[in-house]
């Protein structure tokens, strides 16, 4: 449905455009919203990579699997088929406690 009516705002606006002469309007929004585009990907691209890096460092260390110890009375009773030392249950842990701590973008990648 989105392939239908995306594309048909599109060709409305510069049909609209073209007969009310504010074709260089949308000449001009299009390049800056291009700009606000491109400057917002990146930032979010350097914020997600700072994020899984701390995430990374952070799955090295003991607090990490001391909340993930915490976590596990939890995590047996959501997933019971999971061993205790399964490396599915780390990343499961390692996902609820970055959402916890309000890093989405960290959790939703996964582990590599």
């Amino acid at each position: 449905m989105l392939n239908i009516l995306w594309p048909a705002f599109i060709i409305i606006s510069f049909v609209y455009a073209i007969f009310t002469g504010k074709v260089s309007q949308i000449n001009s929004s299009i390049f800056e919203s291009t700009a606000s585009a491109v400057e917002l990907s990146l930032t979010l691209l350097g914020t997600m990579c700072l994020w899984n890096g701390v995430m990374q460092i952070a799955a090295n260390t003991t607090i990490m699997e001391k909340l993930i110890k915490m976590l596990n009375p939890i995590l047996r009773r959501l997933f019971p088929d999971i061993s205790r030392d399964d490396e599915a249950n780390k990343d499961i842990s390692m996902n609820i406690i970055a959402n916890m701590m309000g890093l989405g973008n960290a959790a939703t990648p996964a582990r590599a």
